[in-house]
């Protein structure tokens, strides 16, 4: 692997997701490390790798799309160069917004690291109170809620796995709304979801996020 390609494939899969990795760098990346490549008719690029099959299309202005980089992930996820450990990404949301946060399990502290995804229609949440109480669909109100987040997500923590913590009172089942979105949007990143559980947001400060995010990752092995 060359130097450049290293340069690339590591901007690739940090954070957060690069917006000017031209189509000549992606090409030359995959040249270099993919099983099979193929400049197919009409700026497509087909990509073969571990058993896998990917393509991608040229955008107009020559730079790699997010959702492009989004699938270049999924398909370098098992890269031996990628391999790492001692991190924990943890999404903990309600009805307002979303934290997500990044963990070094290596070091005793609690990384700084985090970003956040508000709804900011405030109206709306008096809509979604009074909408649930007269059965009225209000489902609309979180589409783009939901969709910000899974943005965020693609954009921020790479090809990592990550859990979800929903809020434990009144509204834990946001959490599981956002999965069914997520499965709906983007079923690669919903599979990255390493496993959802409750907590209660407005009394658990940083460490006692991670400390539930951890539980649920030594329960689930």
């Amino acid at each position: 692997m060359n130097q450049h390609t290293r340069k690339t494939l590591a901007s690739i899969v940090g954070h957060p997701a690069p917006r000017d990795i031209l189509w000549t760098q992606f090409i030359s990346m995959w040249d270099d490390i993919a099983d099979e490549v193929d400049q197919e008719h009409g700026d497509r690029l087909a990509v073969k790798m571990n058993g896998h099959r990917e393509v991608f299309h040229r955008q107009h202005d020559g730079r790699v799309s997010i959702g492009d980089i989004e699938h270049a992930r999924q398909l370098l996820k098992d890269h031996p160069d990628l391999k790492g450990s001692g991190d924990m990404f943890v999404v903990a949301m309600d009805s307002e917004k979303a934290r997500v946060l990044h963990f070094n399990l290596d070091t005793p502290e609690v990384a700084d690291t985090e970003h956040d995804v508000i709804n900011h229609d405030k109206v709306a949440h008096h809509i979604r109170t009074v909408t649930r109480r007269t059965g009225h669909d209000d489902d609309q109100v979180f589409v783009k809620y939901f969709d910000d987040l899974a943005v965020t997500l693609i954009e921020d923590i790479g090809t990592e796995d990550f859990v979800l913590l929903g809020h434990g009172r009144g509204n834990s089942d946001v959490a599981d709304d956002f999965v069914k979105r997520l499965k709906e949007i983007n079923p690669p990143l919903a599979k990255r979801i390493a496993g959802v559980g409750v907590i209660d947001l407005s009394a658990a400060n940083d460490a006692a996020i991670e400390a539930a995010a951890q539980k649920i990752l030594d329960d689930a092995k």
